[in-house]
C-alpha cells in the first residue's frame, strides 16, 4: 500500500512538472501562476483539475481564435480572387470593345481606300481623255475631223464651257492651217534630202568597192609575206606545242584511268565509313541508354534510401507512440488505484 501511495504522489509530481512544462510553453505569466501553485504542497487535487480544464479551454479558445483567423484570411483570399475574376472580365469586355472598333475601323479604312482607288480611277480616265484631246489638237487632222471630236468629247466628259470651247475651234483653224503649211514644207525637204543620200550612196557604193578590191590585193600580199617571214620562226614553237598536246592528252588519259581506279577503290571505303558511323550511332545510343540507366539506378538507390530512412523514422515513432500510450495507460490506472485508495481510506475514516 505505501508503495502504491508513493508511486501516486510521484505520478502526481510527474502531472504537476508536465503541467508546469506546457504552461512554460503558454508564456511568462502562466509559468509564473505554476510555479507559485506547485510550491503549495497541501494543493488539492480539485485545484489540479481545474487548471488542466483551464488550460485545455484556453488551447480550445486559441485552436478556435486560428480557426477563424484562417476563415477570415480565406474569405479575404476569395474576395479578391473574386476581385479580379471581376478585373478580368471588365479587362475582356474592354479588350472586345476595342477589336470590334478595330474591325469598324478596319471596314471604315476599307471602304475609304476602295473610294480613294475609285476616285483614283476615275481621276486616270478623265486624264486620259484630257490627254487624248490634246494629242487630237497636236496631231490636227481635217478641220471638220477635229471639230467632230472635239464636240464628241465635249459631249461625253462636259469639260469646257461654251466660251473655251470657241476659242479651242479658232485655235484649232489656225493651228489646221499652220500645220498644213508645215506639211507641204516637210514633204519638200524629205524629197530633196531622199535625191541627196541617193546620189552620195551611189558615189560611195562605186568608191568602196574599188577600195575594197585594193585592200584585198594589199592585203592578200602582206599576208603571204608575213607568213614566209613567221614560218621559219614559229614552226619549232608550234612542233613543241603538238608535243605538249600529245603528252596532255596521254597524261590526261592516264589520269582518267587513275581516276576511275581511285572510284573503285573509294566505293569500299564509303561503305566502311557508313559502317562505322552506324557503328558510332549504336555505341552513342547504348551510352546515352547506359547513363539514362545509371541515372535511373541512382534514382532509384536514393528512393530506397530514403524510404528506408523514412521507414526506420516512422517505426522509431510508432514506438515512441506506443510508449507514450503505455504510459499513458499506466497513469491511468495508477491514478485509478490512487483515487480508489483514497475514497477507501476516507470510507474508512
Amino acid at each position: 500500500m505505501e508503495d502504491c501511495i508513493e508511486e501516486v504522489q510521484r505520478l502526481e509530481k510527474r502531472r504537476k512538472e508536465l503541467l508546469l512544462e506546457v504552461l512554460q510553453l503558454r508564456g511568462q505569466r502562466n509559468e509564473e501562476d505554476v510555479e507559485r501553485g506547485s510550491g503549495d504542497e497541501d494543493e488539492t487535487e480539485e485545484s489540479i483539475d481545474r487548471k488542466a480544464v483551464e488550460l485545455f479551454t484556453i488551447l480550445r479558445t486559441e485552436e478556435e481564435g486560428r480557426r477563424e483567423e484562417r476563415k477570415r484570411e480565406i474569405q479575404g483570399l476569395r474576395e479578391e480572387r473574386a476581385e479580379e475574376e471581376r478585373k478580368t472580365w471588365k479587362v475582356n469586355l474592354e479588350r472586345q470593345g476595342l477589336q470590334d472598333e478595330l474591325r469598324r475601323l478596319r471596314r471604315k479604312l476599307f471602304a475609304v481606300a476602295r473610294d480613294c482607288a475609285q476616285s483614283q480611277a476615275t481621276l486616270n480616265n478623265q486624264r486620259c481623255d484630257v490627254e487624248i484631246l490634246k494629242t487630237e489638237e497636236v496631231i490636227l487632222p481635217p478641220p471638220g475631223a477635229v471639230e467632230a471630236t472635239f464636240k464628241k468629247h465635249s459631249v461625253k466628259k462636259c469639260f469646257f464651257s461654251f466660251f473655251f470651247q470657241e476659242k479651242l475651234n479658232s485655235l484649232v483653224l489656225q493651228l489646221t492651217e499652220e500645220s498644213c503649211q508645215l506639211r507641204s514644207d516637210q514633204q519638200e525637204q524629205v524629197l530633196e534630202l531622199e535625191v541627196e543620200l541617193h546620189r552620195r550612196s551611189s558615189r560611195l557604193t562605186s568608191n568602196t568597192q574599188e577600195d575594197l578590191t585594193e585592200c584585198r590585193r594589199n592585203s592578200c600580199g602582206d599576208v603571204q609575206q608575213y607568213l614566209l617571214y613567221c614560218s621559219p620562226r614559229y614552226e619549232p614553237i608550234l612542233e613543241a606545242l603538238l608535243k605538249r598536246k600529245e603528252a596532255a592528252a596521254g597524261a590526261l588519259v592516264k589520269a582518267k584511268e587513275q581516276s576511275q581506279e581511285l572510284r573503285v577503290q573509294v566505293k569500299p571505303l564509303r561503305e566502311e565509313i557508313q559502317k562505322l558511323e552506324l557503328e558510332r550511332t549504336c555505341l552513342e545510343e547504348r551510352l546515352k541508354l547506359t547513363y539514362m540507366q545509371r541515372q535511373e539506378d541512382e534514382a532509384v538507390h536514393f528512393l530506397e534510401e530514403k524510404i528506408r530512412e523514412l521507414r526506420t523514422e516512422l517505426e522509431i515513432q510508432k514506438r515512441k507512440t506506443k510508449e507514450m500510450e503505455e504510459l499513458r495507460e499506466n497513469l491511468t490506472t495508477q491514478l485509478l488505484l490512487y483515487r480508489f485508495f483514497m475514497v477507501f481510506e476516507s470510507a474508512s475514516y
